[in-house]
């Protein structure tokens, strides 16, 4: 789903090239560039409402909205001033974030807006020898509330899991393994859970600002 703070990348076509210039990102014309001040240089950025303003379309609204749904209704809405338009609209800005015991920990931004935790894991350098893969956790903002999964990596059924494949700024979290929580003096669930809450927490702040 497309969400406030995406960058789009709106990319139009149709029969005739001309009718599709005033719809381009970067515009030869200042003026217009003024005009639409939600147009960045790269794309166009989804307010806090949810809405991106094009030229002559005016505000639209993109809750709820995929990049290939609002792509469909662009084309709807483009019949009459472009002929046979095509539009393909992808994230500029899809970052995930991998945090706690992996290798290389970090946020990353990813030109391909489907990847796979694996996939994931794989920019962070894998999970480092202290990982957990059984209890890998996935923090995801569903309608502006933060909410947590526990994923197992080993499982058979883990590749059918709703959560196999990431959405835009969602926080994976490779805990400690058993053996490493307990040479590292780490008593009771209860503690380790608040200390791995509390760093979720902080990271989610640090991510949002």
């Amino acid at each position: 789903m497309i969400q406030p703070g995406d960058i789009l990348d709106i990319q139009i076509k149709g029969l005739n090239p001309e009718s599709t210039l005033v719809f381009q990102p970067n515009p030869s014309n200042s003026q217009a560039q003024a005009n639409f001040n939600t147009r960045l240089i790269d794309g166009y950025l989804v307010g806090e409402e949810g809405d991106i303003r094009l030229p002559i379309l005016g505000q639209m609204n993109t809750t709820g909205k995929t990049t290939d749904s609002l792509a469909s209704k662009l084309v709807k809405d483009l019949s009459p001033y472009v002929k046979n338009p095509s539009v393909n609209i992808r994230v500029l800005n899809f970052r995930i974030s991998v945090l706690g015991e992996v290798n290389q920990p970090g946020t990353f931004t990813v030109i391909d807006e489907q990847i796979s935790i694996p996939q994931a894991l794989g920019l962070a350098g894998d999970l480092s020898i202290n990982g957990d893969r059984n209890k890998v956790l996935l923090v995801r903002n569903n309608n502006g509330k933060q909410t947590s999964y526990t994923l197992d990596l080993t499982s058979s059924d883990f590749m059918n899991s709703p959560y196999y494949y990431l959405k835009q700024n969602d926080i994976i979290y490779v805990p400690q393994n058993t053996a490493r929580v307990k040479s590292s003096g780490l008593v009771g669930n209860v503690g380790t859970l608040s200390s791995i809450t509390s760093i979720i927490l902080s990271l989610i702040i640090v991510i949002s600002n």
